[in-house]
């Protein structure tokens, strides 16, 4: 029974992930879109496997060391989508610059620590990151001299869905031991709770923006 209970933040990303298929077109343009379908992808067996694992295990095993592998995947994405989707120049060299800085403290952490506990430092910092382009993102708006329905632009909804979760998740991190041992009812961490109510706003905001991409192909073909 225990591998029924499926985490909300897992069932969101498969609902997230079904939702690229269905709604992100094949012919879509700019490219980069349909690389949401292989990143969710790989998301989804991941933490799948990461919820079936820790419920089979017939000894309380940590999950930090998967957890850590998994954050150059992430990271390493969504830096990327944001070098495409950010307009202004030299945003390339900065996102960079930020990708090889934040290297720099996973290998520091990874010597510092060890690789079997969490790191939360270089989570918090790409967390900083993420707010960071965001931030840019939105002031990159403000170049623009087209005009722009926001509430019907894909890439608007892809960065407030980042934006609401990292801007958190940051705060989160920040006070990480702490808020890994205050149990709700003895059992379930407070942080696990906040990440798992993050989870569903920022992949919502991520279904909403792959309908506005489908939506906008149906405007266009009329």
């Amino acid at each position: 029974m225990s591998l029924l209970k499926i985490p909300f933040s897992v069932i969101i990303e498969w609902m997230c992930f079904v939702a690229s298929i269905l709604f992100i077109p094949k012919r879509i343009f700019p490219r980069y879109w349909r690389a949401f379908i292989i990143y969710l992808g790989i998301l989804i067996i991941f933490e799948t496997y990461t919820h079936v694992a820790s419920k089979m295990a017939t000894v309380t095993r940590s999950n930090h060391s998967l957890y850590n592998s998994f954050m150059l995947v992430y990271a390493s994405f969504h830096i990327w989508i944001f070098s495409k989707i950010i307009t202004l120049k030299n945003i390339k060299i900065i996102c960079s610059l930020l990708a090889l800085g934040l290297l720099v403290g996973y290998i520091s952490e990874w010597l510092y620590q060890g690789f079997y506990l969490y790191f939360y430092r270089t989570n918090t910092a790409f967390s900083g990151i993420m707010v960071l382009l965001c931030i840019i993102y939105y002031f990159s708006l403000f170049k623009q001299d087209e005009y722009h329905d926001l509430l019907k632009d894909a890439t608007f909804w892809f960065v407030t869905g980042c934006l609401i979760f990292y801007a958190t998740n940051t705060a989160v991190n920040a006070f990480f031991a702490e808020l890994i041992r205050v149990k709700i009812k003895g059992q379930v961490s407070i942080r696990y709770a906040i990440i798992n109510i993050l989870n569903i706003l920022m992949y919502s905001c991520w279904i909403k923006s792959f309908l506005c991409l489908k939506n906008k192909q149906i405007y266009t073909r009329a």
